[in-house]
């Protein structure tokens, strides 16, 4: 089960994502972070609360990744949790995915 927040802070749409993100929660969290991007030209993704992310919800972000650089949006992924961070290392998703300790703002 995925919980997705937003909020605005200075110029950034703040996308805090908490819980799994698996094959069941993938849709509902490109779909959220698709919508983040339609609205914002600065998007930033706060996985601090992210337990556990599965290829499908890595394939979630790497889609929405890849939508913010067709609208010329700003995307961030910040402040993994460590299982988190665990896996985008392992995956290699840093060398194309911009990815920060903390968020910007």
């Amino acid at each position: 089960m995925i919980q997705v927040t937003e909020e605005t802070k200075a110029e950034w749409q703040i996308v805090g994502v908490a819980g799994r993100a698996d094959a069941e929660a993938a849709d509902q969290l490109e779909a959220a972070l698709r919508a983040a991007i339609a609205g914002h030209a600065q998007v930033a993704v706060d996985f601090s609360k992210l337990d556990y992310i599965s290829s499908a919800g890595l394939r979630a972000v790497i889609q929405a990744a890849r939508a913010a650089q067709t609208a010329g949006s700003k995307f961030l992924v910040c402040a993994l949790s460590p299982n988190a961070k665990k896996v985008f290392d392992m995956s290699g998703l840093h060398h194309i995915l911009q990815i920060q300790g903390e968020l910007p703002c």
